[in-house]
Parts: C-alpha cells; structure tokens; sequence
C-alpha cells in the first residue's frame, strides 16, 4: 500500500495524473488497502523498503539534501490524526520506510519527508503548501492519515486542522490548490458512521 500509494502521489505531482491529487482511500483499521491504481509510474518514482518499523519521532526535513532538477523542490508532507496511535504509527512507518529509500535512491521525487500530526499544519506546512512550485505542472505531495473517534469525531491531535478546513473563510483561500493528495481513513465498520474523517478531509481538501 505504502508503495502504490507514493508512486501514485509522485506522478501525480509531475503532472503525469490528473490535476488536483489522487482519490481517498478508505479502510478498515489494521487491514491493508488495495492500491493497484496507484501503482502505476512506481519505480520512476522511488523504492520503498517493507520491512521498515516505525519511527520513534517525527521525521524532519534534511537541510543537506539538496533536490536535484528532476526532483521536488519541497518535502513530502505525511500528516496523521490518531486516537489509539494506529494512524500515527502508519504514518511514521511510512516516513521511515521513504527516509530509508532516500539512502538508496537519492534522485527520489521527493528529496525529504516531514511527518507530523495535523494540528501541526500551521507551523510547519501552510506557508509550504501555499506558495506555487516552479514548475507549472509540479505539485507538493500531501498524505493525510486520519481515524475516527467518538461520534463521528476527529482524534485529538487533528481537531484544529477539521476545523479549519470546515470554516467557511477557508474555502474561498485554496489552500491546496497547489497540491497534490492521498487520503487513508481509518475507523471501525461496526460503528454506523464509517471513517468520518478521512471522508470529510477527502471532500473539503
């Protein structure tokens, strides 16, 4: 998944896909997501390793790497709300395993990760996600992970992000037209509303 995901997320910041991102991905917590649509244009894009554990902290950008021509000139955002900690070890998992392949593969799209939890979207990525690539056809590549918790609530440490991104001022500004997404829900299908969130960030992103 992780890697169907990436290559996806990486054609469709050249301009390989169609503009505006990827379509979301809903799935049962702990099952693993079927990406063969995403697949396309993986190995142009990186390698990802799957025997990767999750990181112990957020991975940050690396101020030595310098992206090459071909490559982004900005991170790759991975943003995750999470209430028991699955989306957050997904998330982290994630970054490590695209950290690990930077290694190997330097000439990846993307020449650094950052992962963070959403209510970090204001410190550390809107000034990014706002500003235009150089490149007309090019975009920032985002991956939200995001559970359901409560009534159909977002965790904790997502909040202020749903918030935000439901504010009526905030449609009008466009935050991410300049990006390029994938969406992972994560929820529990016995309950009556199924992956709230990652739904509703699907729809307003």
């Amino acid at each position: 998944w992780l890697e169907g995901v990436l290559g996806g997320l990486a054609a469709a910041c050249t301009g390989e896909n169609k503009e505006g991102g990827g379509e979301g991905e809903e799935e049962k917590e702990g099952t693993k997501a079927d990406a063969s649509s995403l697949a396309k244009d993986l190995e142009e894009a990186l390698v990802v390793s799957p025997e990767s554990t999750a990181a112990k902290a957020p991975i940050e950008i690396e101020p030595s790497r310098q992206p090459t021509q071909s490559q982004s000139p900005t991170p790759l955002f991975v943003l995750y709300g999470s209430a028991t900690g699955n989306a957050e070890h997904m998330a982290k998992d994630l970054a490590a395993s695209y950290q690990t392949a930077l290694q190997s593969s330097p000439t990846a799209y993307f020449p650094s990760v950052t992962c963070c939890p959403l209510n970090d979207y204001k410190k550390k990525c809107l000034d990014v996600w706002s500003a235009p690539p150089a490149s007309p056809a090019a975009k920032h590549g985002v991956l939200f992970l995001c559970s359901t918790t409560g009534n159909a609530d977002a965790p904790e440490n997502a909040d202020r992000f749903v918030r935000w991104l439901k504010r009526k001022s905030t449609e009008p500004t466009r935050p991410f037209r300049h990006c390029a997404y994938a969406v992972l829900g994560l929820g529990d299908s016995n309950y009556d509303v199924f992956c709230a969130m990652g739904k509703s960030i699907d729809r307003k992103v």
